[in-house]
């Protein structure tokens, strides 16, 4: 059996890093099929991944350890199958990844949709007057 979760993540490494290599031990890790990347700065890049797959926390920890040394910032957020929510995310002033269990709390204070349509009807025409009053040249 298994654990399945879903999850997201947004990593930014040091590109002294080996790029093609930490995209395979992603892969590996997380048993996903892809992994997308954008160079942030000239010393560093992203990496961005989310899947539903099952959950390997052994090879999570064990991934999380190893680039560790590279990271920069980071946050990995999961729903498990059962919906407990948790994520791991980079504390960088410790250079450690922690674990944080969360949940998802409703506001008791909620709106109808009717209440929810017309603040945003009031909110479009407050936009709609304030831009067409405005007869200031646009900065260049």
């Amino acid at each position: 059996m298994g654990y399945d979760a879903s999850f997201d993540a947004l990593i930014t490494v040091s590109k002294s890093v080996d790029k093609e290599a930490i995209i395979e031990r992603i892969k590996d890790a997380f048993d996903i099929p892809e992994v997308w990347t954008d160079d942030k700065t000239e010393s560093s890049f992203d990496l961005w991944f989310g899947e539903y797959a099952k959950y390997d926390e052994d090879s999570i920890y064990t991934f999380l350890a190893e680039i560790e040394p590279y990271t920069i910032s980071g946050e990995i957020t999961y729903t498990g199958e059962d919906a407990s929510n948790w994520r791991h995310v980079f504390d960088s002033e410790t250079h450690q990844w922690m674990e944080q269990e969360g949940y998802v709390a409703y506001r008791e204070d909620g709106k109808t949709i009717k209440e929810s349509m017309a603040f945003l009807e009031e909110l479009a025409k407050q936009n709609r007057e304030l831009f067409s009053n405005d007869t200031a040249e646009p900065e260049r």
